[in-house]
Parts: structure tokens; C-alpha cells; sequence
């Protein structure tokens, strides 16, 4: 449960909350780094640093630096054009979706950019997405509907998925806000610190919109998910894909503010300590070395799938120390591919618990294992699993990722990482 409202902001921007900004931030010490590079090259070598590689690493920031400048300034402009409208950016939505958007819609394609937003929320990135949010506590009891609201809006049904979604965004809410209130409540701030859609400008607005009185009973046809409307049923024509789509979207947004409320990170932590110059410049070498290794990375040819060959250090052998330890119950050890980001680690053997502890792996096979990039490895698996005593065969796909102790992406090849998995869940 939250434990008290965040204080109240000015309307600042995306661009501005502590991750951007530490972004923003980082890429311009390394540009004004290598601008005064002839003038601290003299310096540096009298103590005996390589200038020469430090001017290499330093060479495509200038680029890096645009690319950071458009990437942070993306929900700040995808908000302008679109929150009035029903859409919001969350950190769950695919970055490229947004920026076609926001570019088509600048190029006064808005219409184009507003049709793309929907065909984006298909069936798989709803059934995605929803497995995100499944390590969220206070959804899993609420997954079992949205799944069913799930195969009425693959079958069309927007008039019995549209009212469900509402009504679990709703629960989910007052699970977790302070005052026990749900969406429609004028008092029910959804803001948490370091959030793009818990934000004034993102849920913050969106949900002004949507908690609107709608007291006059109207046949028109609507295309903002109007949650007092709907559900008191003075909208009733709410039965289409605009709206569904939205309504999905919402769920996903208050999802991001739902775990920061579960993690209990509402509020900002204690200020960090500033970068030193040595820092910045170790910085710039490490981001050179990683964008070499991308450059001359090459797949593994030809991975086996027997998993008594596999390498210890490989992404494969990772999951199948995970696979072994389900079959032995050991939730503790479990915990091993979790996500450092999004665990705590007190906690994680107790999600991990309740997450399987209705299933029993009898036996498994890996089907196939696929390089996709230097710190991204996709492993398919054939599970034999007994739940609530029936015995079921399921396929999963692991998608696992080489992060350090601190969640931060590294190559396969860092000497201090581990393979993790954000979709640990089947």
C-alpha cells in the first residue's frame, strides 16, 4: 500500500523525471568531455592515461547524443499530441510505436498515427503485456478475468471486455492507493516518483478524462474509455475497438504506478553522489568496448539442446539450473533469473512461490536455443507440468538477458553478470 501521496508537482515534463534526465545528463558531460579533450590531453597523458582510446570511445557521441535527445523527448511529445485522446505512454509500450506516431503525427498524419496506436494493441501484445503484470501481487488474482476479457476482444466483444478491463483497472487501484478509492474518485492521485505514465502529465491527466460525469444517457458512439459511463450505463455505445484499446492501455499504465506502490517507490530515494570527471571518462570507455563487441558480435553456430553439454556461464545452462530447481521446489534458489530491477530481493521467493506453487514440473526439453544479440539469448522449451491434478504439456519461450548485479544490460562476455529473465513466468 502507498504510504503517503507524493507532493504535489508543477507541471513538469517527462523529460525531466530522474531516469531522462540522468540520460540527458550523461550524454551531455561526455560531448563537453570530448570538446575539451584538446585541452586535457596533455594533462591526462602527463598521468599516464591511454588518450588515445579515451578519443576513440569519445568518437560517435556526438550521435549518441541526438539519439538521447529525441528518446527522452518522446513521451513528452506523444503525450501532447495523443493524451487527450485516450493514449498515454507507459514504460511497457514499445518505443518505436510511439515515435512513428509522434513523427506521423507532426508530419499531420494524424489520423495515420491514431490508427497505428490501435493496430498495436493486438491480442499478443495485450497477452504480453498482461504477463507483465503478473508480478505485480495485487493483479494475479485478477488475471483469471483478464484473460477471459482477452478472448472477447480477440472474438470482438468489446461490449463484455470493455466494462471487465474497466472494472479490474478499478480494483487494482483501490487495492493500493492510501485512501482505498478507485479511479472515479476526484481525490485518487496516481504519481510515483521516476515514472513516465504515474506522472501529472501522463495517468495524472488521462484520468481526469476518464472519470468524467457522464450522467445523460447517450447512444452516440464514443472513443474515450469514459469509466462512469460505461459503467453506470449511461454510454452505451462504448462497444467498439477504439475504446477497448484504450481501455487495455489504461490497465498498463496504472500497472507501472502499481509497482512502484508494491515496491515502495513512490517517493524519491536519497540523492546519489555526482559523477566524478574519472567516472564520466570510465564511463566513455566502457560504452566504446560494449559498442565494439555489438559490432563484431557474431551468433553461436549449431548450440546444443542436451542440456548435460551445456557451458556454465551460458544463458541455456542459467535456465536449466532454473528448470531444476522448479522441479526440486526450491523457490529460493529460483530467484536466480529475476530481474534485479524488478525484485526486491527479500521478497522474490515469495512471488516466485505464489507464482508456482500450483505447479509441479515433472519433466522438460529444450527444443531450441537462439542467439539474437550480444546480451540477448531466446531458449524454447517443452515443460510437462501437473496443475491442480492435471498433467499438461506447455511450450515456453525464455527470453534471457545478461545484466550486472545492478540490472544494468552488459555483454555475455563481463566477467561479473548473470542471466536473468523477464519471462521467467509460465
Amino acid at each position: 500500500m502507498a504510504k503517503r501521496r507524493p507532493k504535489k508537482r508543477g507541471k513538469k515534463r517527462l523529460r525531466e523525471i530522474a531516469s531522462m534526465k540522468d540520460l540527458s545528463t550523461n550524454a551531455t558531460s561526455l560531448v563537453n568531455l570530448k570538446q575539451a579533450m584538446p585541452i586535457l590531453s596533455p594533462f591526462l597523458k602527463e598521468f599516464g592515461a591511454e588518450v588515445d582510446k579515451i578519443e576513440d570511445a569519445l568518437q560517435g557521441v556526438d550521435g549518441m547524443a541526438r539519439q538521447t535527445s529525441e528518446f527522452v523527448s518522446i513521451p513528452d511529445r506523444f503525450n501532447n499530441f495523443f493524451a487527450d485522446h485516450g493514449w498515454i505512454m507507459y514504460s511497457m509500450m514499445n518505443f518505436e510505436v510511439a515515435k512513428e506516431a509522434v513523427l506521423k503525427a507532426e508530419s499531420g498524419n494524424f489520423k495515420e498515427a491514431l490508427d497505428q496506436i490501435i493496430q498495436y494493441y493486438n491480442v499478443e501484445t495485450i497477452r504480453f503485456q498482461l504477463k507483465r503484470l503478473n508480478s505485480i501481487k495485487a493483479f494475479r488474482p485478477r488475471m483469471e478475468l483478464a484473460l477471459k476479457a482477452l478472448i472477447d476482444y480477440e472474438e470482438k466483444r468489446y461490449h463484455a471486455c470493455v466494462p471487465v478491463v474497466l472494472a479490474l483497472t478499478d480494483g487494482l487501484v483501490n487495492e493500493l492507493h492510501e485512501d482505498h478509492k478507485g479511479i472515479s474518485a476526484g481525490s485518487t492521485q496516481l504519481e510515483a516518483w521516476d515514472s513516465i505514465a504515474a506522472h501529472s502529465q501522463g495517468l495524472g491527466k488521462l484520468v481526469r478524462i476518464i472519470r468524467k460525469g457522464r450522467r445523460k444517457t447517450t447512444t452516440e458512439p464514443i472513443s474515450l474509455p469514459y469509466r462512469n459511463g460505461i459503467l453506470h450505463g449511461t454510454d452505451l455505445s462504448y462497444d467498439n475497438e477504439n475504446v477497448a484499446a484504450k481501455t487495455w492501455a489504461l490497465l498498463f499504465a496504472v500497472g507501472e504506478w502499481a509497482v512502484k506502490v508494491e515496491r515502495g517507490e513512490t517517493t524519491a530515494p536519497e540523492d546519489m553522489p555526482e559523477e566524478s570527471f574519472l567516472d564520466i571518462l570510465e564511463k566513455a570507455q566502457e560504452l566504446e568496448n560494449f559498442k565494439q563487441e555489438i559490432e563484431s558480435w557474431k551468433p553461436r553456430e549449431s548450440i546444443s539442446v542436451n542440456h548435460d553439454l551445456f557451458i556454465q556461464g551460458t544463458p541455456e545452462h542459467a535456465l536449466n539450473e532454473f528448470l531444476g530447481y522448479w522441479m526440486q521446489k526450491n523457490y529460493g534458489k529460483m530467484t536466480m533469473i529475476l530481474p534485479h530491477k524488478v525484485f526486491d530481493t527479500k521478497t522474490a521467493p515469495l512471488k516466485v512461490r505464489e507464482h508456482f506453487k500450483s505447479q509441479l514440473l515433472i519433466s522438460y526439453e529444450f527444443v531450441s536455443v537462439t542467439d539474437v544479440g550480444l546480451s540477448n539469448t531466446k531458449v524454447s522449451v517443452k515443460l510437462q507440468v501437473e496443475e491442480f491434478g492435471l498433467r499438461l504439456e506447455k511450450s515456453h519461450d525464455f527470453v534471457m538477458i545478461c545484466e550486472d548485479d545492478q540490472g544494468n544490460l552488459v555483454s555475455r562476455n563481463a566477467t561479473e553478470s548473470k542471466w536473468i529473465s523477464y519471462t521467467w513466468y509460465v
